[in-house]
């Protein structure tokens, strides 16, 4: 049975792990479960964590990954790959042995297949197999986590989970389904006749049939839109989350954490005490300047940097509008007009911020 899958326009950047389609950017999806699901989150993660630990486990994943992606394709077993976080090189050898065993009824169809909604969002497939016994597809992905320190949380709620690996589960089955709807748009007339992941972790290994979401759900998700924040970071806003799963967005309102991502109000906060300390600083300067400029009778000096203006001192003539409405009420009505205006918007950084 020969399967001919359609390729995306979507291109993928490896280097910087980007997605693009035309000049247009598009972001993956697990940007997407980890913000708006608040699924696979390591929240208390620390310094360490975040910039050796899990760039180091990400090296050693894809090491996996590029492994099981020369033996399906040529059935070359290669499994020694460079570790830039150690003297010693990966050895995955026992990763890809475990693959092959969970492979087994299976024909791989293709690796790192590029699917995309052609509009916000596109991912990679690891595996897209075909069912030996059903001449079904299958979508395949191939996870490494060391799941002692996965999230127990789920949706944001401590416990929810009964262990490590029904967190992941529960993060595959959207993952996987997401991919199984963006797989049958682009290839109409394949049904998705399964989903399954690989749990690959030096000798121990797993292999879980995972859940397909309803594709309501999926759609529901999809929704949310992302942006790029002040700081370049990716921001996603969903417009109900508790449509997702009721638990979604049940923390306190009075929290301001709760309307807005954790790192833009951190940048909003150093903005603006930068702002108060700028302005400061220019309170404390403009009278030198002034000074400077008036002693020698200058109206304007350019420094090359920044150009200075003084204004001739001078008598303004005003119109004291509520006192003429007071005194003539009928003739101020004939001029008088309204119209609409926005309410103001105003930030104020707080007395007992921290410096």
């Amino acid at each position: 049975m020969s399967i001919e899958l359609i390729k995306s326009p979507v291109e993928f950047n490896e280097e910087l792990h980007r997605y693009a389609l035309g000049d247009k950017r598009l972001m993956g999806i697990t940007g997407l479960i980890h913000s708006v699901l608040e699924l696979g989150v390591y929240p208390d993660a620390s310094d360490f964590v975040k910039n050796t630990a899990i760039p180091r486990a990400g090296q050693y994943g894809s090491s996996v990954h590029k492994a099981i992606e020369l033996y399906d394709d040529l059935g070359i077993k290669e499994t020694t790959y460079p570790n830039s976080f150690g003297d010693e090189d990966w050895d995955v050898s026992r990763e890809l042995d475990s693959y092959i065993r969970h492979r087994q009824g299976f024909i791989p169809l293709a690796n790192e297949y590029t699917v995309s909604d052609n509009f916000q969002y596109a991912s990679q497939i690891d595996n897209v197999w075909i069912r030996e016994s059903t001449g079904g597809i299958w979508l395949a992905d191939t996870k490494t986590n060391n799941l002692n320190y996965y999230p127990l949380d789920g949706y944001g709620l401590p416990n929810y989970f009964a262990n490590h690996a029904d967190g992941l589960k529960e993060y595959l089955s959207w993952q996987l389904s997401v991919y199984a709807v963006l797989f049958e748009r682009q290839n109409p007339g394949l049904k998705v006749e399964g989903l399954c992941a690989n749990w690959l972790r030096k000798d121990e290994a797993a292999f879980w049939i995972i859940e397909r979401k309803p594709d309501e759900l999926v759609l529901e998700l999809l929704k949310a839109v992302w942006y790029e924040s002040f700081d370049g970071s990716i921001v996603y806003e969903h417009p109900d989350r508790k449509l997702l799963h009721p638990q979604l967005g049940q923390r306190s309102t009075s929290d301001a954490g709760s309307i807005l991502p954790e790192d833009m109000i951190a940048y909003v906060n150093k903005l603006l005490k930068q702002k108060q300390h700028i302005d400061s600083e220019l309170d404390r300067v403009k009278p030198l300047l002034r000074e400077a400029m008036e002693k020698r009778g200058l109206r304007s000096w350019d420094s090359g940097l920044f150009k200075t203006t003084l204004g001739a001192a001078s008598m303004r003539r005003t119109f004291d509008a509520k006192s003429f409405e007071k005194d003539h009420p009928d003739l101020a009505a004939q001029y008088f007009t309204q119209k609409a205006v926005s309410g103001s918007f105003k930030i104020t950084l707080k007395d007992n911020s921290d410096d």
